[in-house]
């Protein structure tokens, strides 16, 4: 089952209702609608059922199958557009030409309300149904979980934004609304992580990872907060999840390719919250594997663009004796029977392309080549182990906890599918805090790239001007971090709203 919205005059969000099967792996598109929660959540099958629908909202093109996915790539200095044919609303998003009518704003933003409002009707109805109190908890858990995931993605991009948490009922409810200040709602955020982790089980039924888990809320407040520079919080909470680590199933993968094998993306421990393509969505706008797409080489494989691709700078400058590098470009394609580089002009972008989607998509592509099995990894363990590191060293110093952890990640780097190398190599013990520092934020650049997690390490970090202007940019832009860091608030909504626009804009 799954909830859809209806867009009211704010174009907020408004309430419907799908009906749909039984798990987030397998959903059918039926609309029926619905104003209150209570005249319809009769069971906890009806809450799981508006549970599902929040979620399908992320499986969307609107969301990771495309237009966020793309938008935070593209903003982030790994990412480059390689077919300049592409639409003007994404090349201003790559050179911070942004203005507050681009679609690719707009189209993410109303997303993340209707995924918000289902899960507001979620909770509502997970409190009024009648059942045992430890599900009814669970249920509203995994809602506030969701709820949390798309407000902490909306205040990174854009600040202040309307806090709704309830079910909207009224266009007056609407007319209402005004900016909530980013402050309130990362405590709002943590609120419902929190909860989240409380009663939310260690693992979901089938132990699949595109479900919140008690895990996957911990493992998000990390984030939320070394976004707010609470590197005490920060170090203690990747600590708990560390220390359960295996009650909640997750370890780092011995290759690293294998976690971008859609063949063997239903056996992957290292995943803590995904996007699954294997989800039974049949239609449009699900499950339409758009990064596959958009990284996929033109002029060489139908139905690819060329659009997601890296500047040549970001393929040079990377040590080659990096087994991730293999694994994060394609760099040369048969043709004709040649192995030919796509440095060669005869390409649309000639240069490495990003491999991580499209390399081996699974078996679902077989037929259709926008449907893919490769999942996208939200978080991982080996993020989480990054992310642990940079807390205990930003709060603590260079403690030798916080070196083991990189060192963790690095020597699965060394593994290449059949032999161990020397590189990278461990960091030494008498590595010093800001040095240790550094090197953590270049793992990470390197660990996740293309993973969509680059732009939001830019801003929480605040290193725009030094990324994009600096002397080894690796995709030069002027910027102005006054107006830079957050995206405009979409004109739609100024329009109607009349919300102060973000500076700059």
């Amino acid at each position: 089952m799954l909830l859809y919205m209806k867009r009211l005059t704010l174009h907020l969000t408004f309430l419907a209702v799908v009906a749909a099967h039984s798990s987030c792996t397998n959903l059918e598109e039926k609309p029926i609608g619905l104003l209150a929660p209570e005249s319809f959540f009769k069971s906890p099958g009806d809450v799981e059922a508006a549970i599902m629908g929040a979620y399908a909202e992320y499986a969307a093109v609107a969301i990771y199958s495309n237009t966020f996915a793309m938008t935070i790539m593209v903003r982030s200095d790994m990412v480059d557009i390689g077919d300049r044919n592409t639409s003007a609303d994404r090349i201003q998003v790559n050179e911070f030409s942004i203005d507050p009518s681009n679609n690719n704003i707009s189209e993410a933003w109303d997303a993340f309300y209707r995924s918000i409002s289902a899960a507001n009707t979620a909770i509502q109805g997970a409190k009024s149904i009648n059942a045992d109190e430890k599900i009814k908890k669970k249920l509203e858990a995994e809602a506030r979980f969701i709820r949390a995931h798309s407000y902490f993605q909306l205040v990174r991009m854009h600040g202040a934004v309307p806090y709704l948490d309830r079910p909207v009922e009224s266009a007056a409810a609407l007319d209402s609304a005004s900016r909530t200040p980013a402050n309130v709602i990362y405590n709002h955020i943590e609120a419902d992580l929190k909860f989240a982790k409380e009663n939310l089980p260690d693992q979901q039924p089938g132990g699949v990872r595109n479900r919140a888990t008690s895990g996957s809320a911990a493992t998000e407040l990390v984030d939320v907060y070394l976004t707010l520079k609470m590197f005490d919080k920060a170090a203690q909470e990747s600590r708990y999840v560390i220390g359960k680590a295996g009650a909640y199933g997750y370890e780092l993968e011995k290759n690293y390719q294998d976690l971008f094998n859609g063949d063997l993306a239903n056996r992957l421990r290292e995943p803590i919250f995904n996007i699954d393509w294997q989800n039974g969505f049949t239609d449009y706008p699900y499950q339409a594997d758009w990064l596959a797409v958009h990284t996929r080489i033109k002029d060489y494989k139908p139905r690819s663009t060329s659009i997601v691709v890296p500047s040549l700078a970001v393929y040079n400058s990377w040590d080659g004796r990096d087994y991730r590098k293999r694994v994060s470009f394609e760099d040369s394609v048969v043709i004709n029977g040649k192995l030919t580089a796509l440095t060669d002009t005869k390409f649309t972008a000639p240069r490495p392309h990003i491999a991580k989607y499209f390399r081996y998509p699974g078996p679902q592509e077989a037929g259709n080549d926008r449907r893919t099995d490769n999942d996208y990894h939200i978080y991982r363990y080996a993020d989480l182990l990054l992310m642990a590191a940079e807390a205990i060293a930003e709060s603590e110093g260079a403690k030798a906890e916080a070196i083991g952890y990189v060192n963790q990640v690095r020597k699965r780097a060394r593994f290449n599918g059949k032999t161990e190398t020397k590189f990278p190599a461990d960091i030494p013990a008498t590595v010093g805090k800001t040095e240790l520092i550094q090197i953590i934020r270049e793992e990470r650049r390197l660990e996740l790239a293309f993973e969509m997690k680059r732009w939001f390490d830019i801003q929480r970090w605040g290193i725009l001007k030094e990324v994009f202007e600096g002397a080894n940019s690796l995709e030069p832009h002027k910027v102005d971090p006054a107006r830079d860091y957050l995206f405009p608030i979409p004109q739609t909504e100024i329009d109607v709203t009349r919300f102060k626009q973000n500076p700059g804009y």
